[in-house]
C-alpha cells in the first residue's frame, strides 16, 4: 500500500509496507534524465584527455623521448585521481549534511571551468615547465569534480527510485558515463580525420576542450528543476541527518568497515577493467601494434558502443536475476579471458583484434550496469554519500586511473605486450572476493531504509 507523504511542500510516495521513499513518476524522469546528461558532459570532458594522450604527451612533454612522453602524459590522466578522494571527501561532506542536489550542480561547474582552461594552455616549447605544471594543477581540479560527481549522481538516482528497479534506474546513470566516453573517442577520431598531424599539436587538440562551457550551461540548465532526494528528506523529518565536522563523520564510517571494503572491491575489479578497456586500450593499439592513432580509436568505437547498448538491458536483467549474480559473471569473465583478450589483439587479424574488443566491453557491461546500485545500498542514508564516495574514489586512485600509466610502465619495462590482462586479473580477485563476502539487495531496500 502507498501513501502520499508531504516533505518540504514536496509529494514523495512512500510505501508503508517496505518503508521506503520513492519520487513520483514525473520526478524521476528528471532525475535520471539531468543525471545521465551530467555525466555524459561530465565525463566526455574528463575522458577526451585519455583519448588525446599522444598529442598531449608531444604538447606538454615535447623535451622527453617518445615512449617518457606518453608514460608522462598518461601520468598527467592519472594524477587527476589522487584528486578524486579529497573531492570525495568534500562532496561526501556537504552531500550528508545539506543534501545531494547541491553538490551535483557544483561539481559539473568545476569540471567545466578546469577543462576550458586546460585548452587555454599555452605548450611546453612557448612557455617552458609551466606548461605541465598548469596542466597538471587543472587535471586535479578535474579530479576534485569526478570524486563528487559519480557518488552524487548514483545515489541522487538510487534515492529516487523504487526498490524493484534500482539497477535499472542507476544503470542510466553509467549509460551517461560511457556514453561520454565514446563522445571523447567519437571527438578525438574526428580530429584525427579532419587535421594533419601538424595541426593536431599547434592548436587542433584544443578544440573539444572549448566545448566544456557550452556543455556546461546545457547541464546546469538540465538539472535546474531538481528537487532533493526524498530519502534525504526523510531521514532529516527523522533527524537523522546531523551537521558533523568532516573529521567526525569520516569517523563514524568505522562502524561499516564491511561495507567499506566490500564497496572497493567491486570498484576495483570494475574500474580497472574500465580505464584499461577504455582509455588505455586505444593509445596500447596505437603503440605496440604500430596503428595510427586514428586507426586505433576507429577499431575501439563499435565495441564501446556495444558497451554503451548493453548496460540498460543488463541492468533490468540484473532486476530480475541479481545485481551480485552478474557482477560474478562479469568478474569471473575478466579472470577468463583477459589473456586471450589480449593475445587476440596481438594476432594482426583485424576480425580477431575487433571481436576481442567486444569481448572484453561485454564483461565490462556486466560489472557498469550494477555498481552503481550495488555500492549506494551498502550504506545507510545517512553515511551513503561519505561512504561511497571514500570507498569509490580511493580505490579509483590507486587502482583504476593510475591503471593506463601502470598498464604502459609494465609492458614498457617488461617488453610483454600480454602485462595489462595481468592486471586485469588482479582487479578481478580482488573484485570476485568482494562480491561473495557481500549481501545481494537486489529488490529490496538499501542498508537501513
Amino acid at each position: 500500500m502507498k501513501e502520499h507523504v508531504d516533505f518540504t511542500s514536496r509529494s514523495i510516495e512512500i510505501d508503508s509496507t517496505a518503508g521506503t521513499a520513492s519520487a513520483t513518476r514525473p520526478e524521476l524522469k528528471r532525475v535520471v534524465c539531468a543525471a545521465v546528461a551530467g555525466s555524459i558532459i561530465e565525463w566526455f570532458e574528463f575522458s577526451v584527455y585519455g583519448y588525446l594522450a599522444a598529442v598531449m604527451g608531444k604538447v606538454f612533454f615535447s623535451s622527453s623521448t617518445p615512449a617518457v612522453q606518453i608514460i608522462a602524459s598518461l601520468a598527467a590522466f592519472a594524477i587527476a585521481f589522487l584528486a578524486r578522494p579529497f573531492g570525495g571527501i568534500i562532496c561526501g561532506a556537504l552531500g550528508d549534511r545539506l543534501g545531494r542536489k547541491q553538490v551535483l550542480n557544483m561539481t559539473l561547474f568545476v569540471m567545466a571551468l578546469s577543462t576550458f582552461a586546460i585548452g587555454l594552455i599555452p605548450s611546453h616549447e612557448t612557455i617552458g615547465i609551466a606548461a605541465p605544471i598548469l596542466l597538471v594543477v587543472m587535471r586535479l581540479l578535474q579530479g576534485l569534480s569526478a570524486g563528487g560527481e559519480v557518488s552524487a549522481a548514483a545515489i541522487y538516482v538510487a534515492e529516487h527510485c523504487d526498490d524493484r528497479h534500482r539497477t535499472l534506474m542507476t544503470g542510466w546513470v553509467e549509460v551517461g558515463a560511457m556514453a561520454g566516453f565514446l563522445m571523447g573517442a567519437l571527438a578525438a577520431f574526428g580530429l584525427y580525420q579532419v587535421f594533419t598531424d601538424d595541426e593536431m599539436l599547434e592548436w587542433a587538440w584544443r578544440i573539444p576542450f572549448y566545448f566544456a562551457a557550452p556543455l556546461a550551461l546545457i547541464g546546469l540548465y538540465i538539472r535546474r528543476r531538481l528537487e532533493e532526494s526524498p530519502l534525504f528528506i526523510e531521514a532529516q523529518s527523522k533527524g537523522e541527518v546531523e551537521r558533523l565536522s568532516i573529521a567526525a563523520q569520516i569517523a563514524r564510517l568505522g562502524a561499516y568497515k564491511s561495507a567499506m571494503l566490500q564497496a572497493a572491491g567491486m570498484v576495483i575489479v570494475t574500474n580497472i577493467t574500465l580505464f584499461t578497456v577504455l582509455s588505455y586500450l586505444p593509445t596500447y593499439l596505437s603503440k605496440n601494434l604500430n596503428l595510427s592513432s586514428g586507426q586505433a580509436l576507429a577499431m575501439s568505437l563499435a565495441p564501446m558502443t556495444v558497451l554503451v547498448v548493453l548496460i540498460p538491458f543488463l541492468a533490468a536483467l540484473a532486476d530480475r536475476i541479481g545485481r551480485r549474480f552478474m557482477m560474478i559473471l562479469g568478474s569471473i569473465g575478466v579472470l577468463v579471458l583477459a589473456i586471450p583478450c589480449f593475445k587476440a589483439l596481438g594476432s594482426g587479424d583485424v576480425v580477431m583484434q575487433v571481436g576481442a574488443l567486444v569481448v572484453l566491453n561485454v564483461c565490462l557491461a556486466l560489472l557498469t550496469a550494477c555498481i552503481f546500485a550495488q555500492v549506494p545500498s551498502l550504506f545507510p542514508t545517512k553515511v551513503r554519500f561519505m561512504g561511497m564516495a571514500i570507498s569509490y574514489n580511493v580505490t579509483i586512485a590507486l587502482f583504476a586511473g593510475t591503471a593506463p600509466m601502470i598498464n604502459a610502465w609494465l609492458t614498457e619495462v617488461t617488453g610483454n605486450p600480454v602485462m595489462p590482462a595481468y592486471y586485469m586479473m588482479f582487479g578481478a580477485v580482488i573484485g570476485l572476493w568482494a562480491l561473495l563476502s557481500s549481501k545481494d539487495r537486489t529488490g529490496q531496500p538499501m542498508a537501513q531504509d
